[in-house]
């Protein structure tokens, strides 16, 4: 695999226990941090700030991403707005990403799913954002139309080999692959993470463009 390294965390790995300048030292460039969840300005992640600033002391680039459970195009426009408003005064240099993939969402149909989809991720994209999608093979495979979301990089879950990847995953952008859930690496947290590889070299292109408030 030929890329940049990061992994990606929430509240779930609590603030404190991740040690990023040893992730640093061992030559990982990104962390995607959970900003929070849902449509309420309380459903902020509690550890979004302090991962946040300790990812950046340690020199990482840091991005953000939002966990949906919205079923309408409103609902989606609002989580948009929540999600603003907790990355309002963060400076985040790789990418901001929607998270669809909620069980509750499968059931929608392709046409709605890709609607929500496109109403959160357009509306932060107009706030200056670089924005992108989030999800595993077979949602995207089932439940979004890819065709409407060609504008956007994918952040792709898919825990299996290059090979199987690009068999189950057919869309023809890959920006980030979230290739495992499961590494573990004693010196930086003593359970498991999420390994991503990032295909873009997504600080240098959103600083060029001026995006993300930098």
């Amino acid at each position: 695999m030929t890329g940049l390294l990061g992994i990606d965390i929430s509240k779930h790995q609590k603030a404190g226990e991740v040690d990023f300048s040893e992730l640093k030292a061992l030559g990982y460039e990104f962390v995607m941090l959970r900003a929070g969840y849902g449509m309420y300005p309380g459903q902020e992640d509690s550890a979004f700030s302090s991962h946040y600033k300790a990812a950046r002391q340690a020199g990482l680039e840091v991005g953000a991403y939002h966990y949906s459970y919205a079923k309408s195009e409103s609902e989606a426009k609002r989580e948009a707005e929540c999600f603003l408003g907790w990355i309002r005064d963060k400076r985040l240099s790789y990418p901001v990403a929607f998270d669809i993939e909620d069980g509750s969402q499968k059931k929608l149909g392709k046409s709605l799913c890709t609607d929500i989809a496109l109403s959160f991720m357009e509306r932060v994209e107009s706030a200056g954002y670089y924005t992108m999608l989030y999800s595993y093979a077979n949602f995207i495979k089932n439940c979004l139309d890819m065709s409407r979301l060609r504008h956007f990089d994918v952040w792709l879950a898919c825990y299996t080999s290059e090979k199987r990847r690009d068999e189950l995953y057919t869309h023809p952008v890959l920006g980030i692959w979230q290739y495992s859930s499961s590494v573990i690496l004693p010196s930086v947290y003593k359970s498991r993470l999420d390994h991503n590889i990032s295909y873009k070299d997504y600080a240098k292109i959103i600083k060029n463009a001026g995006l993300n408030n930098l």
